[in-house]
């Protein structure tokens, strides 16, 4: 049902602004690209900016990599905080660690919704004034999975090519037990231009793989193929590189 308002809200807000002018800008973000979360900690801090002079109410909720709130191993508070002009907050995450997976890293979305104040004037309140959201990725890792492995994981990776359809697939097995996000994910001919593959952002899970379409002019080719990680702070990790024959 809390999806269906959401949605309610967001067409309602694209109707309007067929009719209205629109005003779009972000006011309330998070510190951080992506927050990883310890079973053993007593709870994770989410620190969150307002950066305009305006009051912002900010919701925040959180859903599986499929959009669905349920059955979420976390606990988010508060779900609604109040942030004066040019200030900080806080929200609170706490892991239920008998939840969550024992052998391998779990991933969430946390969705900021912010709230924008009421028009001051009847100039504003002849503008629509759209509330962004931002979100951000949530590592949730079991006692025994840390730092150091999620940064390792990225070697241990395999490549393979598979062909499908009429389409040419490079398939990233992943036998580690934390999520890989590419930073890079390239692939180049000889001294020719590097292409990035438009589904990097598809990250292999633990133990399982993921498929990157292979573009049309690699096909039939042996390219060198570029990446990286990214790590806990959100930087990118060491590049790696080999050749692949497609």
């Amino acid at each position: 049902m809390f999806n269906a308002i959401r949605k309610s809200i967001l067409t309602s807000a694209l109707i309007a602004g067929c009719l209205i002018p629109l005003v779009a800008s972000s006011a309330v973000r998070p510190q951080l690209t992506r927050i990883v979360a310890y079973a053993q900690d007593k709870e994770t801090p989410v620190e969150i900016i307002n950066d305009s002079e305006e009051t912002y109410l900010v919701q925040s909720w959180l859903e599986d990599l499929n959009g669905s709130d349920s059955n979420i191993p976390l606990v988010l508070t508060p779900p609604v905080i109040k942030l004066g002009g040019k200030t900080e907050g806080k929200l609170r995450l706490v892991v239920l660690p008998a939840e969550i997976p024992q052998d391998r890293e779990s991933v969430y979305w946390l969705s900021l919704q912010e709230i924008p104040p009421k028009a001051k004037s009847e100039e504003a309140e002849n503008k629509l004034v759209i509330a962004i959201r931002s979100r951000l990725k949530v590592f949730v890792r079991p006692q025994g999975l840390n730092e150091k492995g999620a940064s390792q994981a990225v070697k241990s990776l395999r490549w393979e090519v598979e062909r499908e359809g009429g389409k040419v697939w490079l398939k990233a097995v992943n036998p580690s037990s934390y999520y890989i996000s590419f930073g890079k994910l390239e692939l180049k001919v000889g001294g020719g231009k590097s292409v990035t593959l438009e589904d990097k952002i598809n990250m292999p899970s633990p133990m399982g793989s993921q498929r990157y379409l292979v573009p049309k002019a690699f096909v039939g080719k042996s390219a060198t193929l570029t990446y990286s990680a990214v790590n806990d702070y959100g930087g990118a990790g060491d590049e790696l590189s080999q050749k692949v024959s497609f």
